[in-house]
Formats: structure tokens, sequence, C-alpha cells
């Protein structure tokens, strides 16, 4: 408790959970975006606000 305080973890909301889908980069300007549960690829791009949006994509694509 007393670290919590120390930290000003007192009265701060849960931590959100982590992204299902994670953006790594593979190389000079090739990026893979990855399942962060089994660390498949499930897909690549080679500019990285397009395998954002990839990420983006598949994760709502999960959620439904």
């Amino acid at each position: 408790m007393a670290l919590a305080l120390c930290l000003g973890l007192v009265g701060s909301s849960a931590p959100k959970t982590s992204p299902l889908f994670r953006v790594i980069p593979a190389g000079n300007e090739f990026f893979h975006v990855v399942d962060s549960s089994t660390g498949k690829v499930k897909g690549f791009r080679r500019n990285h606000n397009d395998a954002c949006a990839l990420a983006r994509r598949l994760e709502t694509r999960h959620a439904n």
C-alpha cells in the first residue's frame, strides 16, 4: 500500500486491456501485424501507418 501511495496509484483506474494485435518492425520499411496471444503474423505492410490501420481493422473485426 505504501508503494502504491508513493507512486500515486491509489484512486487511479485499472489499466486498460492490452491490444490484440501489435505492429512490429520486421526490416527496413517493413512491418508485421502480430496476434498478441499467439505470436503469429496476421499481416504485413510496408508503411507503418498502413500496418497500424490493419491492426485496428483486425481488432474491430475480432471484437464483433
